[in-house]
């Protein structure tokens, strides 16, 4: 299985199981898969994820790079998969301020 395709499934595990499942033991203001992921995409790209994937045809996360996927190493945002990491693993200030984010843009 390539890199790609490996950071793919780990992302849908993360937005669609692990988030979701985080929903009632902790304090989200977001309860949906699709709003942990509009989240996610807006904070990846520093605006509204539609502004940069299409909307239409392939899902947002299929459009992503391996390298959008991936950890980021220098950029001001954590990236696809370690952006949903660190919402399971920071207090849930962090969902919050990421969201207001989201909404802001």
């Amino acid at each position: 299985m390539s890199r790609l395709i490996q950071l793919r499934h780990q992302y849908c595990k993360l937005t669609n199981r692990v988030l979701l499942n985080l929903t009632t033991a902790r304090h989200f203001s977001v309860r949906h898969n699709h709003c942990f992921q509009r989240i996610i995409l807006d904070n990846l790209f520093g605006r509204c994820w539609y502004k940069v994937l299409s909307r239409t045809g392939e899902a947002a996360y299929r459009q992503l790079s391996e390298a959008q996927l991936e950890e980021a190493r220098s950029s001001r945002y954590p990236q696809g998969v370690a952006l949903a990491e660190n919402i399971v693993a920071q207090p849930d200030a962090y969902l919050h301020q990421l969201n207001q984010n989201s909404l802001d843009w």
